[in-house]
């Protein structure tokens, strides 16, 4: 297996995105191309062991910044980081491409070279977003503002292929968000978009949620316009910046408290050095310093777990769906743990044959075939 990565994409490339490439090469035992700027490369590279690695590198002049128009750049920038990963893909010498840049170019830059699988009108953005006590895949996130009902129903059917071969879940429950859970709420598009779910025998559909459910854990796909999904992760990105804070603010309160408390174990210990300090004081100032140090105590696994939880290092990598070939995107703010769980996400994208998985589910719906039939 052979996955590539975009060296400079992302906030902190290129020490990270070579960081989690050495960690990914070294526990997944894959060969990962390295492709940017030959000299970039190597100076990163001599910083790390990579003995017995597989990290070959591919040269690429040019990088496609954030302030660039996506179309135009990936037009323009025919050697860009971009265009030679996604390139590698087209001509068989990568099985994904994999990068933490700008999204709207690596988007602009998968229809250029890729191209879209046959009968797939628009590609789709897709984010893992927690939802119970796991996550759900939400698409679309922000490369269809306006959508038609026939988008919607080829985002549900790529979102559900996604769901069933990579995170291994049996007929994945699909809904689509409105302004309300019953039957025949919402938008004239959702309105005339739940019949051809309804309709489809290929999809679990479950029906309309709110926004309150999708974190509920009700629904493992959640279909919905660009417009729509993006603000519900910039909120939601809003929200947990919220939540860490408070709890930061609180933390570090407590931590103030407890550090004059934790004093108190030491006075005890100098009491009980002491000539005439009764007993009965030594005991009452340990267990005071006992008593009030154990909320945290017992606090401290259940905010690890809240924080693994909301830390998108957690979720790895999501596709690009509709494209023609694997292209993955990763957090912009990716550090070297993050590349490495995006790099883990296409493996296991490429392991499940995913892409020939979309391919067939969407030929099989062109063709009018029985799509319970389908299995590659």
């Amino acid at each position: 297996m052979k996955i590539a990565l975009d060296v400079m994409g992302g906030d902190h490339a290129p020490a990270v995105t070579v960081a989690g490439a050495v960690q990914a090469a070294r526990e997944f035992g894959i060969e990962i191309i390295l492709v940017g700027p030959e000299d970039v490369i190597r100076r990163e590279l001599a910083k790390h062991k990579t003995d017995g690695l597989a990290l070959p590198l591919v040269h690429a002049s040019q990088v496609l910044e954030m302030t660039d128009h996506p179309a135009t750049a990936a037009r323009s920038k025919r050697d860009s980081t971009m265009a030679v990963g996604a390139n590698l893909v087209k001509r068989g010498e990568a099985d994904a491409f994999v990068t933490c840049g700008n999204t709207g170019g690596a988007l602009a830059t998968g229809l250029f070279v890729l191209g879209r699988i046959k009968g797939i009108k628009r590609p789709a953005l897709t984010t893992l977003f927690p939802s119970g006590d796991g996550f759900c895949l939400l698409l679309d996130i922000g490369a269809n503002t306006e959508v038609k009902p026939e988008y919607l129903h080829q985002f549900a059917v790529m979102g559900s292929l996604y769901a069933e071969r990579v995170f291994h879940l049996e007929r994945p429950r699909v809904a689509i968000v409105s302004n309300g859970e019953e039957e025949g709420k919402g938008s004239e598009l959702v309105k005339e978009t739940v019949p051809l779910l309804k309709a489809d025998s290929g999809l679990n559909f479950v029906g309309n949620v709110e926004g309150k459910d999708i974190v509920a854990g009700v629904a493992d796909v959640v279909i919905t316009d660009g417009f729509t999904g993006n603000v519900i992760i910039k909120f939601g990105e809003g929200i947990v910046k919220l939540l860490l804070t408070a709890l930061r603010r609180e933390l570090r309160a407590n931590l103030a408290r407890n550090a004059a408390l934790g004093l108190l174990p030491t006075v005890a210990l100098a009491a009980l050095t002491a000539q005439g300090v009764p007993d009965f004081l030594l005991r009452l100032l340990l267990g005071l310093a006992a008593a009030l140090a154990l909320p945290a105590a017992l606090l401290l696994p259940g905010l690890r777990k809240v924080a693994r939880r909301l830390d998108y290092t957690e979720y790895g990598s999501a596709p690009l769906l509709g494209l023609d070939g694997l292209l993955l995107v990763g957090h912009g703010r990716s550090n070297a743990k993050a590349v490495r769980g995006a790099l883990r996400t296409a493996k296991q994208a490429v392991e499940n044959n995913t892409l020939e998985a979309i391919r067939a589910g969407v030929q099989a719906r062109s063709l009018g075939d029985d799509l319970s039939l389908i299995h590659i």
